[in-house]
């Protein structure tokens, strides 16, 4: 909506993960030098871990898209599977065809498949996304998988992504086994104050932003206070600003802006992600993040499923706001057109008596213009 008006070649803060916006703070690096890690070796687990909206699936999209030909990567997001499940999926994946088949079956068409692989040369790569979600059992099936073996050389090598729950579940005493496996391990942490304000700056540069608007250096600190450095809530929130922005013709986004964005997002569905925040006068001070401060998914909900949600609610709100933008703009032509009629009549009026009685075509037939309760908050602040 507000990208074109700032000259912006794209979206710069989706909510969906873009291997083009990954952004390399030290702990996402890390990360990602395990990942390459792991592939060097061709055998092992890697397992990563971290809050909500820390970047674990657009780390696993950025490994995906510098993959080449060598090796056949699949992903998936995982739910509540057991460990016959797991299989049919991670074959259906990899295109073999398991409907009707029985899990015995299942497993000798997929150790066919990757042999098949491996005399092209090839390997195959499964990064298994949101694995907080899996039971033991099915966990420990992954390593049954890693069974599959030539030459003393695994035929499929295995990445977990999760929330910090997967540690309790591979900490647990039966999957001993499944911990010998493990050749590395990261936990993803918040962005601080300096890795968010470059963060934020590194998304703009990749959509072309020629400083317009520009963010003042003291709303960098209340930004990361109220998103707690999480990557997706810094998204959501700097979104909001720039559309803020947009509306409000603004070529600067300052503190105030900030604190006045933050203020209606309280009130709305994505206020949720600062509801343990309240706006004061200690603006700067910044705010701890460990295990008690996480938020925590509602049950039955997935980390990629509530991001769906929140791409949903959004669309939707954008849709409404441009429908608003237009309604407000036509007022505004249509009190100038009164005003110059007015005036060549020698007649000075304010723009409440303009606006009385004048039907506007819009959903609410039955309403006067002047009788809207937005046109009425306008009118107030106009005057």
């Amino acid at each position: 909506m507000y990208e074109s008006h700032f000259g912006l070649s794209d979206k710069p803060f989706k909510l969906s993960p873009d291997p083009r916006f990954f952004f390399s703070s030290p702990h996402h690096e890390k990360a990602t030098s395990y990942l390459k890690y792991g592939l060097s070796q061709g055998e092992g687990f890697i397992v990563i871990t971290g809050p909500i909206g820390t970047g674990k699936t657009t780390i696993a999209r950025n490994l995906v898209a510098s993959l080449d030909d060598s090796i056949v990567a699949i992903q998936i997001a995982t739910t509540r599977l057991t460990p016959e499940e797991l299989v049919r999926l991670v074959a259906a994946k990899f295109g073999i065809p398991v409907e009707a088949l029985g899990k015995a079956e299942t497993l000798k068409r997929l150790e066919q498949y990757l042999l098949t692989l491996h005399q092209q040369q090839r390997r195959a790569l499964l990064l298994v996304d949101e694995a907080q979600n899996l039971p033991p059992e099915t966990v420990e099936e992954l390593r049954m998988l890693s069974n599959f073996q030539l030459d003393d050389k695994p035929l499929i090598q295995s990445f977990l992504l999760g929330q910090e729950e997967l540690k309790g579940i591979i900490e647990l005493p039966e999957m001993e086994q499944f911990r010998q496996r493990i050749i590395a391990s990261c936990h993803l942490k918040p962005f601080d104050s300096q890795q968010t304000e470059n963060y934020i700056l590194h998304r703009l540069n990749q959509v072309g932003w020629q400083g317009k608007p520009a963010l003042s250096q003291e709303s960098f600190g209340i930004i990361t206070q109220y998103t707690q450095g999480v990557p997706r809530k810094i998204n959501i929130l700097v979104d909001r600003l720039f559309l803020y922005a947009y509306l409000e013709d603004l070529t600067v986004l300052k503190a105030d802006d900030v604190r006045q964005v933050l203020e209606e997002m309280q009130g709305e569905l994505s206020g949720s992600m600062m509801a343990n925040n309240r706006l004061g006068n200690d603006n700067n001070k910044p705010h701890s993040f460990g295990s008690d401060s996480s938020p925590t998914a509602p049950a039955g909900c997935t980390d990629t499923q509530a991001t769906q949600t929140l791409i949903a609610v959004s669309e939707i709100l954008d849709n409404v706001i441009e429908k608003k933008v237009a309604t407000i703009r036509h007022l505004d032509k249509l009190l100038t057109q009164k005003r110059k009629a007015l005036s060549e009549q020698k007649e000075k009026l304010d723009d409440g008596t303009i606006l009385e009685n004048e039907e506007f075509d819009s959903e609410d037939h039955d309403l006067t213009l002047q009788d809207k309760y937005w046109c009425k908050d306008l009118m107030a602040k106009r005057n």
